[in-house]
């Protein structure tokens, strides 16, 4: 009976740790998810390394790692951690959607058609998987004939010969930009970046972007080349526009309100701001930044016009302010949901910045 007792007292002593790890690592999963939702990568991605040092293959952590990676900006980490998670569990629908993603966004549709095609086998009544995929084949069957031309950071994709000198030339603009833009913003984001030149057809079956949008960045800078060499001038602006985009993107993958996203992106590619606030003026319409945070893809023409001159307006006030930190600032907003208070803390509260549309 003594030894008995003796042995169970053994055995309660060697299970209490164990108890007390799963526990920790119980909390700081919690944690670290809440981190994410919260917005602040950088906490997630310190809770989630210290319960992996605990249990280095649990898929979920490996996830999280992941996703806290991918917040920062550091594709890379986010791919390994993430593949490691399906390795340990390809059920991991949420893994594989967010890998899925940073793989196609790195321009390698194929792989991320295979990332998704492997993870609908496990759930094939996912529409988010479903509708993702079916985008992406249509996107490959369109690209299937693309060339592609790579400098540096940048891969241009095009159609045929004909769009060669044309790719040549962006890739000119686009690494002599990204060096300027990141000069005044103080960062040189590292990840690639994609652009694709379109026919016009091909650019608005693909990315369905209004009527009056000349490019997109959507992970990729999409552009209709048609015109370009009529108006080269005008083909560079669209450029440049979208690749303020992209290294903003880069550096702050969320958070990021849209009028300062466009104000930014309006500013490099060399709009005036004065001719936007007479403009504002003679509309004689209230603009509010809060109701400019979301995308302006759902407005009318006139509509984006007012939005883009507001936030061209108010970016010029940020502007004029010597050694802002903009790091710091893309830093805070991709930590907080909040845009509204988190310039407040910069000095810059919306009321001070809309003032600017009525002087």
């Amino acid at each position: 009976m003594l030894l008995r007792l003796a042995l169970l007292v053994c055995l309660c002593a060697l299970a209490a740790p164990v108890v007390q790890a799963q526990s920790t690592l119980i909390e700081l999963n919690d944690a670290g998810w809440k981190s994410l939702q919260s917005g602040d990568g950088a906490q997630a991605g310190r809770l989630f390394a210290e319960a992996l040092a605990i249990e280095p293959n649990d898929p979920v952590l490996l996830f999280g790692a992941g996703a806290a990676a991918h917040v920062q900006g550091r594709s890379k980490e986010a791919v390994g951690r993430l593949e490691r998670a399906l390795e340990f569990n390809p059920k991991l629908t949420g893994a594989s959607l967010l890998l899925g993603e940073i793989v196609y966004t790195d321009g390698n549709v194929a792989q991320a058609i295979t990332i998704y095609e492997k993870a609908l086998k496990y759930a094939p009544n996912d529409a988010d998987l479903t509708s993702r995929l079916k985008a992406w084949r249509a996107d490959a069957a369109v690209h299937r004939d693309f060339e592609e031309r790579r400098y540096d950071r940048f891969r241009v994709m095009f159609q045929g010969r004909a769009d060669e000198p044309l790719a040549a030339a962006a890739t000119e603009t686009l690494n002599s930009e990204f060096w300027r833009i990141g000069q005044a913003l103080g960062a040189y984001p590292s990840e690639p970046v994609v652009v694709m030149l379109y026919t016009e057809t091909q650019f608005r079956d693909i990315t369905q972007a209004p009527e009056w949008a000349g490019g997109i960045y959507d992970g990729r800078i999409r552009i209709p080349a048609a015109g370009a060499a009529r108006t080269p001038q005008a083909f560079d602006r669209v450029l440049v526009h979208e690749l303020t985009h992209a290294m903003i993107a880069n550096m702050a993958p969320r958070g990021i309100p849209a009028w300062l996203h466009e104000g930014l992106a309006q500013y490099f590619e060399g709009d005036d701001a004065g001719a936007a606030r007479r403009r504002l003026k003679a509309a004689g319409r209230m603009v509010s930044l809060r109701s400019l945070e979301d995308s302006f893809s759902r407005l009318s023409a006139d509509q984006a016009r007012v939005a883009y001159d507001a936030s061209l307006v108010a970016v010029n006030v940020m502007l004029q302010r010597p050694g802002l930190n903009w790091p710091s600032v893309f830093r805070a907003l991709s930590e907080n949901d909040r845009p509204e208070r988190t310039l407040d803390s910069f000095g810059f509260p919306y009321t001070v910045l809309e003032a600017e549309f009525r002087r």
